[in-house]
């Protein structure tokens, strides 16, 4: 059976109104993304669902349907005088089950309604009743279906911490956060314990000669289970990596290229620079360095030849693969050739931070979210709206593990590759496409106020009073003051959580301000730095506070 026009409108309106509905919750199923899909709705209300994780069945008060990828298939079904709901009754088969119906709501079919407050669209009600097939979950509710989707392929782990760098080998993993620096024994278990010797990092940590470096502007050595000082007598600050070649330890500061003796301590600078080094990579003997300046350098160690190539945007990160070289730069993606010393534009995006290689494809991380670059030349957009940070993109053991200032992603590689990017629509890249893409954005706009005038007017016919949107008092200047008063609030997720709602709601509810909520929040940090500055605050608690580096700090905020 198909839905009437009326049902289909209404469906497409209420689809248009939750769509995306995103839900961050820590309990059961919860625990990841659910994803709002869509609304289905009957000529009579749906009394309740029941589903045994291969079959979904919808009940009305008199007919029973069968319910497969957006259809009813009415079934067979005389309701008694002394039944009101049906269930399934469980069978081994995967295409056959039987029901049974009842005239009370069995209490073991009640969901729990503290764990759905977030998703629903209004308030919670006693006879909801779910289902799930796959990574689909289904919620009767108030007399019509919601269908969700389950994203698990990824989890969140040190939520609330702003992650620099993941570093993995057989032994341990490191994760060093503005929050502390964490060893764990195992890929599983995540310490909540720092160890100590510093609490904070803001560059790398390195393995050299079979010994743990640190980089978190001095260089720190892991000993007996703590971080020790490396007493350099240098006047070069802001160590970021530390990088062997041959015989030879290189080390990248933010103005200084040069050799360490991580024996005796000996240092010697080989290039210097008054713009920022972002990167450094070795191709061979050839050291590859990424400036801020806009320009890749290219140093022979064998010949202590420098040369350099203009890319014409700053470098954040340089990414190898036999000879392939991707820059990840302020205004895209490049592609470096180094015999003819060009680069070539693959994709145009701003404040493109890192990439990694996975397979033929190229993951990227920006400040605006998780991307996939594939061989085929699409790009896809994997987590929106999450400011990543600088060096903190890795993968391991099929797992990728992406930093942010509000936690650390850990991704299923497989699922992700597998499950997740075929269901994906790709980005449009030949802006040759802009101006069809400019009409059905139109056209689709132009749906939106047709389905939205249709909804209005069918409201209050069949649709209850508490199914509309919740209402809220979230503006950016109550954001604002609650970024003074809460030092955890830092990020679009925790801000998001801090108010019960979902990022993409957040969104929705600041473009009505016209605001962007990533710009918003930067601009708010902003001027907790310029508070704390007035109050003499010192510059690494500032930068604690706002969960960005020290020289980001200097650069972007309190520069003139």
């Amino acid at each position: 059976m198909r839905l009437n026009t009326q049902n289909l409108v209404l469906s497409i309106c209420q689809g248009i109104l939750f769509s995306c509905f995103l839900l961050w919750s820590a309990q059961d199923m919860f625990a990841q993304d659910t994803i709002f899909v869509k609304t289905y709705s009957l000529p009579e209300k749906i009394a309740n669902i029941d589903g045994d994780g291969r079959n979904l069945i919808v009940r009305t008060d008199n007919h029973l349907y069968k319910f497969n990828a957006g259809r009813f298939d009415e079934l067979k079904f005389t309701p008694q005088e002394n039944d009101r709901f049906t269930w399934i009754s469980k069978n081994d088969k995967q295409d056959v089950f039987g029901t049974y119906s009842t005239l009370q709501f069995p209490e073991s079919h009640q969901v729990k309604h503290r764990r759905l407050e977030t998703i629903l669209p209004g308030y919670d009600q006693y006879n909801m009743t779910e289902a799930s097939i796959g990574n689909l979950y289904y919620l009767a509710y108030n007399g019509i279906l919601l269908e969700y989707r389950i994203h698990n392929f990824y989890s969140i782990k040190h939520r609330g911490k702003s992650i620099r760098h993941i570093y993995h080998d057989d032994n341990f993993r490191v994760v060093a956060t503005y929050a502390g620096i964490f060893i764990d024994s195992t890929n599983e278990v995540f310490s909540n314990k720092p160890i100590p010797g510093t609490n904070f990092s803001s560059g790398e940590t390195n393995k050299i000669d079979n010994h743990y470096y640190l980089n978190s502007d001095p260089i720190y050595q892991l000993s007996n289970g703590q971080w020790e000082l490396l007493p350099l007598n240098t006047d070069i600050k802001h160590f970021k990596k530390l990088l062997k070649i041959g015989n030879q330890t290189y080390f990248q500061s933010t103005q200084a290229i040069g050799t360490i003796n991580l024996q005796n301590l000996n240092l010697k600078k080989v290039i210097t620079h008054t713009s920022e080094f972002h990167d450094m990579e070795n191709l061979g003997s050839m050291l590859l360095l990424g400036n801020a300046n806009g320009k890749l350098y290219l140093y022979d160690v064998d010949k202590r030849k420098l040369e350099s190539a203009n890319i014409g945007s700053s470098i954040y990160d340089i990414t190898i693969k036999g000879e392939q070289i991707i820059l990840s730069c302020n205004d895209g993606l490049y592609e470096f050739d180094l015999k003819t010393k060009k680069s070539q534009l693959l994709f145009r995006h701003k404040h493109i931070i890192q990439s990694i290689f996975i397979g033929n494809n190229i993951l990227i991380t920006s400040f605006e979210g998780l991307f996939l670059y594939t061989q085929n030349k699409e790009v896809f957009q994997i987590i929106e709206n999450v400011e990543f940070n600088k060096r903190a993109l890795s993968s391991w053991n099929e797992q990728v593990y992406a930093g942010s200032t509000e936690g650390l992603y850990v991704i299923n590689l497989p699922q992700l590759i597998n499950e997740i990017l075929p269901r994906l629509d790709p980005e449009i890249l030949d802006e040759n496409k802009l101006d069809s893409s400019l009409s059905i954005a139109l056209g689709f706009t132009l749906v939106v106020i047709i389905a939205s005038t249709v909804f209005i007017r069918y409201r209050n016919k069949g649709i209850p009073e508490n199914y509309r949107m919740p209402k809220t008092d979230i503006t950016p200047e109550r954001i604002r003051e609650d970024m003074f008063k809460n030092e955890h609030l830092i990020s679009v997720e925790s801000i998001a959580e801090h108010y019960q709602i979902s990022r993409v709601h957040l969104n929705r509810l600041l473009k009505k301000h016209d605001k962007n909520t990533l710009e918003l929040i930067k601009q708010i940090k902003k001027e907790i730095v310029l508070d704390l500055k007035n109050k003499q605050v010192p510059i690494e608690k500032i930068s604690q506070r706002v969960g960005y580096t020290s020289k980001y700090i200097k650069q972007h905020f309190l520069k003139g």
